[in-house]
């Protein structure tokens, strides 16, 4: 007579704790759960586990993604690990690298911006170190913050984007939610101390962005409180911590009339980094290659006025919509994109705003 468990799965060998196939199971939890595995399998298990709650999955459909049972993926974000753990884990990682070709962003260029940030971005995490960044608006700041958080999050990186007006309360619920923590009829000192405990674990980053919204767009107690708030995450969980702003941001914090109160967060800056105002002649060359294009010559001069004015007055990001306007209107007539396509997509939205 067999006395294998009928409810153990074919490919771990794992017993089914309960009958139930979600994982309705807590960060923090789940952070305890995988707390003394070895980091490549803790990491994998991470990587699936904010993959399905950052994308609302149901375990089934995270499964299938997984190319994995349900049973089997319940049971480890619960901590029933078996002698197949290792199998099941390479199996999750070969997964996760097929995702994470297909989700690229296609529209993404990696300017020099791009580059000196994602540096940032990789020291504030690995020293454990708080950065501040400022620069213009509209130099892409924020598409680049972006586009780490997607190549590095699923517990890894948390990306905060700050609202106008957010008020103290708003702002921390916001983070804990980033974080997978729950904070329906939890007290504020409860929530604060699972934020602190889920960033303490898996050498996590922390992207605040836009933080001169809170500085310009809310009381000045607040903007000090939510300040503080951050520097206290980074000194409890001792997680890589980058604020990014525009110059309001480095006025207020380091010339503002409350400096002296933000004096602590501005010390634990060890990287404070004026970011560039105006793309690069590279950059400019690299987001024209990415359409097809080249530096338009002495005969395409509407597109080379419009090219300039734009990159004077506006920045990459401006460039970048008027650049995929000219490749939609490309596209329409099923034509190779040239400046021509450019120029009569410009004019035509310049038309409607007339």
């Amino acid at each position: 007579m067999s006395t294998a468990d009928p409810t153990a799965t074919p490919e771990t060998g794992l017993v089914r704790a309960s009958n139930a196939t979600n994982y309705n199971i807590t960060s923090i939890t789940f952070e305890k759960v995988i707390a003394d595995l070895p980091d490549d399998q803790a990491d994998i298990l991470r990587w699936w586990y904010f993959h399905g709650r950052e994308n609302n999955l149901s375990l089934s459909r995270l499964a299938a993604l997984a190319g994995v049972s349900s049973s089997s993926l319940s049971l480890v974000f619960r901590g029933a690990y078996g002698a197949k753990l290792d199998q099941l884990c390479a199996t999750l990682r070969k997964a996760r690298d097929t995702i994470k070709d297909q989700v690229g962003n296609p529209d993404f260029i990696m300017s020099s911006l791009a580059k000196r940030m994602f540096v940032i971005f990789d020291r504030a995490r690995a020293l454990q170190t708080v950065a501040i960044c400022w620069g213009a608006m509209g130099i892409g700041k924020t598409a680049v913050s972006e586009e780490y958080r997607d190549r590095n999050n699923h517990g890894r990186t948390i990306y905060l984007r700050c609202g106008a007006g957010m008020p103290f309360g708003q702002f921390v619920n916001h983070l804990a939610r980033a974080l997978g923590i729950t904070t329906m009829n939890t007290g504020y000192n409860n929530v604060r101390e699972k934020i602190f405990r889920v960033l303490s674990a898996g050498q996590r980053l922390l992207v605040i962005d836009e933080l001169h919204l809170i500085f310009l767009t809310t009381r000045a107690d607040t903007a000090v409180r939510i300040a503080e708030f951050l520097r206290e995450c980074h000194d409890r969980s001792k997680c890589g911590l980058v604020l990014v702003g525009t110059e309001v941001l480095k006025q207020e914090v380091f010339h503002g009339q409350h400096k002296e109160a933000l004096r602590q967060l501005v010390d634990r800056g060890t990287l404070q980094v004026s970011l560039p105002t105006k793309p690069t002649r590279q950059d400019i060359a690299a987001f024209l290659t990415h359409y097809g294009l080249t530096e338009p010559g002495e005969q395409e001069e509407d597109a080379r006025r419009i090219l300039q004015d734009i990159i004077a007055h506006a920045g990459l990001r401006k460039l970048t919509l008027h650049l995929r306007d000219g490749a939609a209107a490309a596209a329409k007539t099923g034509e190779p994109y040239t400046w021509d396509h450019f120029v009569r997509a410009f004019h035509a939205i310049a038309a409607l705003a007339k």
